[in-house]
């Protein structure tokens, strides 16, 4: 099976070229989609570019993640790929992380009902690995386990699937990117399954520890516009699937609440990031998508 790696880019630090050669070994290709960064940053991904197994394609403006990751997908496609594995810039594989997935893959019995194949992720600053996947399962009994939405990095989605659910929606341009799309591969019937010991060493946002009442939350530290795009793009996704999976919708919603309290508690700038959720969550209840 031929996969390719996205790597979309936005004034990705030198660190970039590390994570990019761990994927050698274990993939048939790389394709950096560079969306508008400045002239160093082009330097430096124009030496990555010199790599047999690397293309860069250059975009003269932030596009946004989800039409970077298109462009990626068609590139894949085009080149006559059966999987396209998705990456941010600052996601790096660990040893056999690719190959553990498609083991999964080979030996799952309804391979034509698979979309996605995910890996749990390990945070760079704490060390803690995390999962998306429910609490309860038991890894003991299978090396997998289903779930209904993942986050991009890390994914290896398989290519026809784009054929049957439509391509990443560039309206959202950043954030929920992932979790829409999910939704959807489940609408139509896909499921998606993370591997168990398929580790992404990964980080979201700038994240901080801090203590309080003898626990210790973690926030992102994500900026205003960030916050923005979070809190619209939220609501979009709730109110698509709100009759479809109402459980989710649920458990999400609340999970931003916290996240909202957290910011409130913690993170600088808070007014500045409260009036962009807040402006965020209207835009989403009138349908104002698109760079804001």
């Amino acid at each position: 099976m031929s996969i390719c790696a996205v790597v979309v880019s936005y004034h990705p630090t030198a660190e970039i070229a590390e994570n990019v050669a761990a994927l050698f070994d274990q993939v048939d290709e790389v394709v950096i989609v560079d969306n508008g960064s400045d002239a160093p940053t082009k330097e430096l991904l124009g030496k990555l570019n010199c790599y047999p197994k690397v293309s860069v394609i250059y975009s003269e403006e932030n596009l946004g993640i989800a039409a970077a990751l298109n462009i990626g997908v068609k590139h894949a496609k085009a080149a006559g790929h059966q999987w396209v594995a998705t990456f941010d810039q600052d996601s790096k594989v660990t040893a056999g992380m690719i190959i553990t997935m498609l083991q999964t893959y080979d030996a799952y019995l309804e391979k034509e009902r698979i979309a996605i194949l995910a890996p749990r992720y390990k945070d760079k600053t704490t060390g803690r690995i995390t999962s998306n996947a429910s609490k309860n399962v038991d890894y003991e009994k299978e090396p997998f386990a289903e779930m209904l939405t993942t986050i991009t990095s890390g994914n290896l989605v398989k290519l026809s699937v784009f054929d049957a659910v439509g391509y990443f929606n560039e309206k959202l341009f950043i954030d929920y990117v992932d979790h829409e799309f999910c939704l959807r591969c489940a609408a139509h019937g896909y499921k998606i399954l993370e591997v168990h010991d398929a580790v992404l060493e990964h980080s979201l946002g700038r994240p901080t520890q801090h203590r309080f009442f003898g626990k210790m939350p973690t926030t992102a530290n994500h900026s205003a516009l960030r916050r923005y795009y979070n809190a619209r793009n939220r609501i979009y996704v709730y109110k698509k699937f709100a009759f479809v999976y109402p459980a989710w919708v649920a458990k999400n919603a609340y999970a931003f609440l916290k996240e909202i309290i957290k910011l409130i508690l913690f993170e600088r700038d808070r007014r500045q990031k409260l009036v962009a959720v807040c402006r965020g969550v209207f835009h989403g209840l009138v349908g104002r998508l698109g760079k804001l």
